[in-house]
């Protein structure tokens, strides 16, 4: 049975703590107010010659009543006078009359032939002070004396105590055994680690808390290393992307260095071509600021009204459509019906770094304009599903390959269709950025084959609380 480490130090604390106190206070409670065992007898006895002095004919129920009160549980009793007469008497085999004989006095009666009195028969004169005291015999029940019962109970402590103990001390051995295993091997796994080595597994064993520490350090192993790979990925994309601009520019610039335009309009479009690359290089290197600023998880969020934030960016997205030569459908509605302009009930609002959204939904819209073509239609819709805001970007474009569509926000990924237009494939990129950084999600789809075709983009988006 695996136990958290918190229990089993607390086993321990609890037992090592508990064995000194009980010890100690078992201790001084035994050594505390020590009783006589004899003085019960006396009690009774002096109780006795008080009822005798007060009433010298003492019956059976005298005696018994003198026992209880000085806590001896008498079985039977018998009074005898000093010339040995028995007065009153509730044993069987010495009745009131007989008279006991000197010997009689010395051993005392009912004592079995050849054996030892039982220690519970006792024969002893009611008044020591009297040179003619009446004897007492009298048979108690076997009973723990005061002394007796604390004696027990401090032995049954003790020994719980001292279990207790020792249990304690396994379970530190145990406790300091198996941390000490599970703390070695996530040193030498996180040393292994550490060295570069992402893929080795980082094995926990003992307490709980020490597995789940292994599995959280393979999780940012795993995060680190996937990390890492996208930066890679990144570097070599954004190689190959600046090295074809650059080398462009280089080589219109020796040309126009070694006199190679032979007129004023060859030389005005190596500058143009020069211009147009800069451009891009200046898009590029946007693109990338851009994308490693949405890296920063502290970016303020703010609630937000969506409603005429969509009306907003409806109406500066339909201008934009219009220069392009395009049509912009926006509005409050799901796909394949009419959108609506007006304010529709009950849409919420929503907690969200405003301009990174604003930043998302462009990148969305000019990802449609561009492989929609002139006289193309894109629709922006808002719609409410299950309570939660959703956000629609849909084109009547050619669409992205199925086997491509897992692909399209993956960085500097661009798609059959995209290859022959200009981008560097950080749009969407972007786009899926901004939507893990506010905890929604996104997914593309091409439409169904009875609604035409074209791209489908969905963000869903988390109401912010009342």
């Amino acid at each position: 049975m695996k136990l958290k480490l918190r229990t089993q130090f607390t086993i321990l604390i609890v037992a090592v703590t508990l064995f000194p106190i009980i010890f100690g206070l078992l201790v001084f409670t035994g050594q505390r107010n020590k009783r006589d065992p004899r003085e019960p007898t006396r009690i009774f006895l002096n109780e006795v010659a008080a009822r005798w002095k007060q009433n010298p004919n003492l019956s059976i129920e005298d005696i018994r009543m003198a026992g209880e009160e000085s806590g001896l549980p008498i079985i039977n009793a018998a009074l005898i006078s000093p010339d040995g007469t028995v007065q009153v008497s509730s044993f069987k085999e010495l009745p009131a009359g007989t008279t006991l004989e000197l010997k009689d006095l010395v051993s005392p009666p009912m004592t079995p032939p050849g054996g030892r009195p039982r220690p519970e028969l006792r024969f002893l004169p009611i008044d020591t002070a009297l040179e003619k005291s009446p004897l007492l015999l009298f048979d108690i029940q076997p009973f723990w004396s005061k002394e007796d019962v604390r004696n027990r109970n401090f032995m049954l402590i003790a020994s719980f105590a001292l279990g207790a103990f020792v249990v304690a001390g396994l379970m530190s051995l145990m406790i300091l055994r198996s941390t000490n295993t599970a703390i070695k091997n996530l040193i030498d796994d996180t040393a292994i680690v550490a060295s570069g080595r992402l893929d080795h597994e980082v094995k926990g064993s003992g307490a709980e808390e020490l597995r789940s520490l292994a599995d959280s350090i393979n999780r940012m192993r795993l995060t680190l290393r996937d990390m890492i790979s996208r930066r890679m990925n990144m570097l070599i994309g954004v190689s190959h992307d600046l090295k074809t601009p650059i080398a462009l520019i280089q080589g219109y610039t020796d040309a126009l260095k070694d006199n190679m335009a032979s007129d004023e309009a060859t030389r005005m479009h190596y500058l143009e071509i020069i211009r147009e690359k800069s451009a891009q290089l200046e898009d590029l290197v946007s693109d990338l600021i851009e994308f490693m600023k949405i890296d920063d998880f502290n970016v303020p969020q703010e609630t937000v009204d969506m409603v005429p934030l969509m009306i907003s960016l409806g109406k500066r997205f339909e201008e934009d459509a219009r220069l392009l030569g395009l049509e912009l459908t926006y509005g409050f509605g799901r796909l394949g019906s009419a959108p609506s302009k007006e304010t529709p009930p009950k849409v919420p609002n929503v907690k969200m770094n405003r301009p990174l959204f604003e930043r998302a939904v462009e990148n969305l819209v000019s990802n449609a304009f561009r492989y929609t073509g002139p006289g193309g239609k894109v629709e922006l819709l808002l719609s409410v599903e299950g309570g939660q805001p959703v956000l629609t970007v849909a084109d009547n474009g050619p669409g992205v390959p199925n086997d491509e569509l897992s692909y399209i926000f993956d960085a500097f990924y661009r798609g059959t269709h995209s290859r022959q237009e200009a981008g560097y494939g950080l749009g969407l990129t972007i786009v899926k950025s901004v939507v893990d950084l506010h905890g929604w999600t996104i997914a593309a789809q091409n439409r169904q084959p009875s609604d035409g075709h074209g791209l489908v983009v969905t963000i869903r988006m988390k109401a912010a609380a009342a």
